[in-house]
């Protein structure tokens, strides 16, 4: 009996601590999971402090001769006027206030309003007024004066979303800057190649045109294309095909171009016919060096910035030696044929050979003008250019997707204003 009593107790004593040990487990869970709680609002407290600190949206108050107009670029997509009236709306606000005002007291001054949307710089804080840092405008002479910029405050549940939205309405206004850049100097080359006339090869004529026609439809700014990553994507493979299509034309070009000084004993009528039809492959060759050009930037734009200028213009080096290669040897041909046919091209004529040096030997003895033959002006101007050659086109490596977007609110309007462009 005392055994069994014993043994009671044994078993009673053993349950005690077996639920004392669960109840401070589940006590130790309980606290940790208080403290994990607590750690991961702290940490979402300080990524959305953070978040708020990387936006410092700012509203500005500029006098009109701060901002040189020639750089100002309009916004013109609605979608895209829409989306920074959503983030910035008190720069519609103060804009058309400023024109209400400027207006109403006939002001000698035009007031302009711009907001900045940061690519993480930070500026130093104001003296002059709490909550505001200072910034400057400048004049003719260089700095003429401060301006106060203040805060546009956002509420901290929200500040992820306003930073999403942000730095969207910053990359497609870069986007459209680039895109009208491209767009215009395309329309440019297309002018170009369409004066070319009597050209041998029309199935090379006509890749030439289809590919510029390609590429500056694409350029045609589209918001939805550069906010939809599918999109965007598909874009960029066509891009990279049309790439190699420019090279492979742009190869044949420098090939033809080279070709031309194996061509020699020619008289003045066969170099002038040689001479038409280099014309033609030298403006191709320029064209499509050009249009290799605005492939990369292009690309770049449909990147919208994720990767560098550097990397998407890589290729372009090498093939501004095979340009320039192409080039030297054109020119040295032209040195030659200039030399051998006795050609002038400051004074636009060349000297008399063969029978017809023979009839006006007598004659040029004379009057010594009667030695020359007049050459026209256009065949001059050919020699010249593929003579001189030309200096492939510089590729800007800015890349404004890396600076602040600065929005200029001007008569009720909004533009974009490039930093560091040339």
């Amino acid at each position: 009996m005392e055994y069994f009593i014993i043994g009671i107790i044994v078993v009673i004593a053993a349950v005690g601590v077996l639920i004392y040990r669960k109840r401070k487990q589940q006590s130790e869970t309980s606290e940790n999971a208080i403290i994990t709680k607590q750690k991961s609002n702290l940490a979402n407290s300080e990524q959305v402090n953070e978040t708020m600190n990387q936006l410092m949206i700012q509203l500005e108050q500029l006098p009109a001769e701060s901002i040189n107009d020639s750089k100002l670029m309009k916004i013109t997509d609605s979608k895209l006027l829409a989306r920074v009236n959503n983030l910035v709306p008190e720069l519609f606000q103060a804009g058309n206030a400023a024109v209400n005002a400027v207006q109403a007291a006939q002001a000698n001054t035009q007031v302009l309003y711009q907001a900045i949307i940061p690519a993480g710089a930070k500026l130093a804080d104001s003296k002059d007024m709490a909550g505001a840092v200072r910034g400057f405008y400048h004049g003719a002479e260089g700095v003429k004066g401060h301006a106060n910029l203040v805060e546009v405050q956002r509420n901290a549940n929200v500040a992820a979303n306003v930073a999403s939205s942000a730095m969207n309405v910053a990359s497609m206004v870069v986007g459209q800057y680039y895109m009208s850049q491209i767009d215009a100097e395309l329309g440019e080359i297309n002018a170009k190649i369409t004066k070319i006339a009597d050209f041998q090869d029309n199935e090379y004529k006509s890749k030439v045109f289809a590919l510029v026609a390609q590429i500056q439809k694409m350029a045609k700014f589209q918001i939805d294309i550069l906010d939809n990553d599918e999109l965007r994507l598909t874009e960029i493979d066509n891009i990279n095909r049309w790439e190699q299509e420019c090279i492979q034309l742009l190869g044949q070009a420098n090939l033809t171009i080279a070709g031309f000084a194996k061509k020699k004993d020619l008289d003045y009528k066969q170099y002038e016919k040689e001479l038409a039809e280099a014309q033609n492959w030298f403006v191709y060759q320029e064209t499509l060096m050009q249009v290799l050009i605005k492939i990369a930037e292009l690309k770049h734009t449909l990147y919208l910035g994720a990767v560098t200028r550097e990397q998407c213009f890589a290729l372009l080096p090498t093939y501004s030696k095979q340009v320039q290669s192409a080039l030297d040897q054109l020119s040295r041909w032209h040195q030659t044929q200039v030399e051998k046919l006795k050609i002038n091209v400051n004074e636009n004529s060349r000297k008399r050979t063969g029978l017809d040096g023979v009839i006006y030997f007598i004659p040029g003895l004379i009057n010594e003008e009667k030695k020359f033959r007049s050459v026209s002006d256009i065949t001059v101007k050919k020699i010249v250019e593929q003579t001189n050659g030309y200096v492939p086109q510089n590729f800007d490596l800015i890349d404004l997707f890396q600076k602040d977007v600065k929005i200029i609110a001007k008569d009720g309007k909004l533009y974009y204003l490039p930093q560091n462009t040339p």
